[in-house]
């Protein structure tokens, strides 16, 4: 299904990076009622943080009574505890598919995006080789995984400046702005450009999202 949006949109602009971002947008909006539901119960579970913290305050040295406490206080929010995975859950196999089409479809080898920089949609791009290998990374340095590191941070963190609440765990925010992010940038510094064209756009379009919730909200 992937390769047939992929190549339609290729039909009407001859160049498979375009085409990338074309899909991008396309699955975004597709997701959209999904994006907003993860919005929305992110919202309502920082809102509800102080009473989760009395909770566990209260039955710390009783688990059960505490899972009860808490099933009883999603249930009267009207929150579904994973409704802020709902939205990664269903890009998930997109993005299994879209890396298992970069990486094997023979009409991407070779397809360049921009001249000079992005030249073989199928392989990493290269902006300048080291004369020496770096830690993890070899001696070729790849700017698309920074740019989607960047964008993958600054998604979370203007999430997270929407959803700020006193009962937030610094140490797992810390973890989920940055640790995430780090751990994203080594597993994908080697992937397919085209991929990182996808999941980079795909941050991008979440912020502008995010933005204009936020915008919405202040304005509502």
């Amino acid at each position: 299904i992937l390769k047939v949006m992929l190549e339609l949109f290729y039909f009407v602009v001859p160049n498979y990076g375009v085409a990338i971002i074309l899909l991008t947008i396309l699955i975004k909006i597709l997701l959209i009622p999904l994006s907003k539901k993860g919005m929305d119960s992110t919202a309502k579970m920082s809102a509800v943080q102080p009473k989760i913290q009395e909770i566990q305050a209260k039955y710390k040295d009783d688990p059960e009574a505490q899972n009860q406490a808490m099933a009883k206080l999603y249930k009267e929010e009207g929150i579904n505890p994973m409704g802020t995975c709902l939205p990664m859950l269903f890009q998930f196999p997109i993005f299994i598919g879209l890396y298992g089409l970069l990486n094997k479809d023979f009409s991407l080898r070779g397809a360049m995006f921009i001249p000079g920089w992005i030249t073989d949609l199928s392989i990493p791009e290269t902006i300048f080789t080291l004369p020496f290998n770096l830690p993890l990374l070899g001696a070729e340095i790849h700017l698309l995984p920074i740019i989607y590191t960047a964008s993958m941070i600054l998604s979370m963190k203007i999430t997270q400046s929407a959803t700020t609440s006193q009962g937030g765990s610094k140490g797992m925010t810390w973890f989920m702005t940055y640790g995430m992010s780090i751990l994203f940038f080594f597993i994908l510094y080697n992937a397919p450009s085209g991929l990182l064209v996808y999941w980079s756009m795909s941050n991008f379009l979440a912020i502008l999202q995010q933005l204009y919730t936020n915008k919405k909200k202040v304005s509502g």
